[in-house]
């Protein structure tokens, strides 16, 4: 019978370079978005001045966003 939870010799191995990977990628996180959420409170204060544009996202969520979508091209690059 063959069991799921009983992972091979290099199973352990992967298993830590993922979870090595998931906190490398939270520390980037939490590094990346203070400047994310910067930037887009500034770019929202920018465009009180100027034309104004629906958003449908709070700045949070803009910011969040920007901060993964900058650290996924770290971590496939």
């Amino acid at each position: 019978m063959i069991s799921t939870t009983h992972t091979g010799p290099g199973g352990s191995r992967r298993q830590q370079e993922r979870e090595s990977q998931r906190l490398l990628m939270k520390r980037l996180f939490l590094l990346v978005f203070p400047f994310c959420l910067a930037s887009t409170i500034l770019g929202r204060i920018g465009r009180i001045f100027g034309p104004h544009e629906g958003t449908t996202q709070s700045a949070y969520a803009e910011a969040k966003a920007s901060a993964y979508a900058a650290l996924g091209y770290a971590f496939h690059a």
